[in-house]
């Protein structure tokens, strides 16, 4: 299954369904060098439940639990903290692909989850100061190790709570060479429901952002709410080469289950990628390229 991470949208879907671990206490945690944090929370009513955290590619729930043999040195970190401590919320940040989980003991902790780049696991305080962190990583802008405050990462533009009127500023002023790529990278949608935003509102994806009409964009608005709604009690179809929360236009998926999270946890995260598979991915970008290409001139003969 070619699926290599989540994209904000999906994890926006997870965690409504995440919600679920909210009061549970954690009394077990499992960590192995390079391998998926395993978080064990015992939630009032429903029991047991497992998490998977993969940082840079996913999380989610899971039914298969494999203790480390050897603990990291992570993890004894972890528990030293987090032993039998509670939930309090889990929540994303804005619409980043990060995750902030609300912790209570004695005191009260943060444990921040990165999905972006090569992804990252951080522990705080309550005002954010860094108690360990699964990698240390200096950025730019920021510097995540021990003893540091935590800083998130600045924000670009928010799809879950951007107002009509600035979502059609924002398509009208793009500079990028299509809709798609504009809703894709501008509102950091990703390429799959950039398309699918497009389709719902029967606007070609190929448009040229600056071009449309109010009445167009208001269109696409509309379309990208319904989509946010259905993001509140997801399930999880499967495709070819997408796990999604909700059915894509057009198109049958493979399998349906019941929960989003089920569905993400039948990816396999430490898969490696043929290289016939990269050859195929580069040349069906170039295709995808020369027909842009091709849109836009004959869209200025027809001009």
């Amino acid at each position: 299954m070619p699926k290599k991470n989540i994209s904000s949208f999906e994890l926006t879907a997870l965690i409504n369904e995440l919600q679920v671990l909210v009061k549970g206490k954690i009394p077990h945690l499992y960590h192995q060098e390079g391998q998926a944090l395993l978080l064990q929370f015992h939630v009032p009513n429903k029991g047991k439940q497992l998490l998977k955290i993969i940082p840079g590619k996913w999380l989610c729930t899971t039914t298969l639990k494999e203790p480390s043999l050897h603990p990291s040195g992570f993890s004894m970190l972890l528990r030293k903290y987090l032993d039998n401590a509670f939930v309090k919320s889990i929540t994303q940040k804005d619409s980043e692909r990060i995750i902030v989980f609300e912790l209570e003991k004695k005191e009260k902790y943060v444990l921040i989850i990165e999905l972006f780049s090569k992804g990252n696991i951080i522990l705080t305080d309550e005002k954010l100061l860094i108690i360990g962190a699964l990698e240390k990583q200096e950025w730019k802008d920021r510097s995540v190790k021990p003893g540091e405050k935590y800083l998130f990462p600045s924000s670009p533009l928010n799809w879950k709570t951007i107002t009509e009127k600035e979502f059609i500023a924002t398509i009208q002023k793009s500079d990028k060479k299509n809709l798609a790529t504009t809703l894709a990278t501008d509102l950091g949608l990703g390429g799959v429901y950039a398309e699918e935003v497009c389709l719902r509102a029967q606007i070609a994806k190929n448009s040229l952002s600056p071009q449309l009409a109010n009445a167009e964009c208001k269109k696409i608005y509309s379309s990208l709410q319904e989509m946010i709604a259905l993001l509140e009690k997801p399930h999880g179809y499967i495709y070819a080469e997408q796990i999604t929360p909700f059915p894509l236009t057009n198109n049958t998926p493979l399998k349906e289950t019941e929960t989003y999270n089920e569905a993400i946890d039948a990816l396999i995260p430490f898969a490696k990628s043929s290289p016939y598979e990269k050859k195929i991915k580069s040349m069906e970008y170039m295709i995808n390229e020369q027909q842009d290409a091709i849109t836009k001139q004959e869209q200025l003969i027809i001009e």
